[in-house]
């Protein structure tokens, strides 16, 4: 395959399909607010507040990886820090495609992030698939914009596959860090009611479909990205416990509680939905993690 070119490659979720990538003998380079270079990966740089983009970073690219986007749960859920969110996604879309189209650069594929929060932050029974209809609180609404920025992609004819993340477990960052000082200390606990469901996703797996989505031909629009058997937060705890042999012994951390400390954002904990993978393994994605047990005895070595 010809060279890679991926936002958000200094992320999370970035390293991670960079580092799969090269280990597959791929050339990747990266869009980043600095110039310079990431082990073999050159960076060039872009800036999505002036509408710069370095153009040569696109030289010999035929597919692009779009991770970019600033952090949900970074910030109190400010009416500016919205519109940042949102923006950043949206925005950064635009940019791409202008410079795509201006150019007439060659790009065949369009991986592009999104996220399960499309549903919407409530609890339910009903096991979501991507043919069901989006949420409308703040989250759906930031995932509906974010999905809409690659219609220009979609309609020029580049393949575009959206991948739907559920909440990602590494022990470089994310949730599963968050957790793990509590957790060790044996301070760990459900969160709110605990029933809320806490749709998972190893982040070797999560590399893996996007990396997956890139190289299969068939394979366009959405994907939910979450391991198989649905669990909720208080069976999350445990398990989590269990794999680092403390007990949970602890009640519940009140909704109220973490309202006060997180404010509006406090939804991305205290809700969850049951999410359908069957689309992503019918596409012949196989999943490495998709016991939970076993996903969190791997991010203990």
């Amino acid at each position: 395959m010809a060279k890679i070119l991926i936002t958000g490659g200094s992320g999370l979720v970035g390293r991670a399909i960079s580092e799969l990538l090269l280990k597959k003998g791929h050339e990747i380079s990266w869009l980043s607010r600095e110039k310079g270079n990431w082990r073999s990966i050159q960076k060039f740089r872009w800036d999505l507040k002036s509408g710069y983009i370095d153009e040569a970073a696109f030289t010999g690219v035929e597919a692009l990886i779009h991770l970019a986007g600033t952090g949900i749960i970074d910030k109190l859920w400010t009416n500016a820090f919205k519109k940042e969110i949102i923006a950043s996604r949206v925005k950064s879309s635009q940019l791409l495609f202008d410079t795509i189209s201006k150019n007439n650069f060659e790009i065949k594929t369009l991986v592009g992030s999104s996220a399960v929060g499309y549903y919407g932050s409530v609890q339910s029974e009903h096991c979501y698939s991507e043919n069901d209809a989006p949420g409308s609180d703040f989250l759906a609404q930031t995932c509906i914009a974010w999905e809409k920025s690659y219609a220009p992609f979609i309609n020029s004819g580049i393949r575009t596959v959206i991948i739907r993340t559920g909440v990602v477990l590494s022990k470089e960052g994310g949730a599963y860090e968050k957790m793990l000082p509590a957790f060790r200390l044996g301070l760990g606990a459900p969160l709110a009611s605990g029933k809320q469901y806490f749709p998972w996703i190893h982040i070797k797996d999560l590399a893996g479909i996007f990396i997956h989505a890139l190289l299969h031909e068939n394979m366009s629009g959405p994907y939910n990205a979450a391991a198989s058997r649905p669990v909720n937060n208080r069976e999350f705890s445990r398990e989590l416990a269990k794999s680092l042999n403390r007990p949970l012994l602890l009640p519940p951390v009140p909704a109220f509680v973490l309202k006060l400390a997180l404010g509006e954002r406090a939804v991305t904990i205290t809700s969850g939905l049951k999410i359908n993978n069957k689309k992503i393994k019918a596409a012949g994605f196989e999943f490495e993690f998709d016991d939970l047990e076993n996903a969190l005895k791997n991010l203990r070595i």
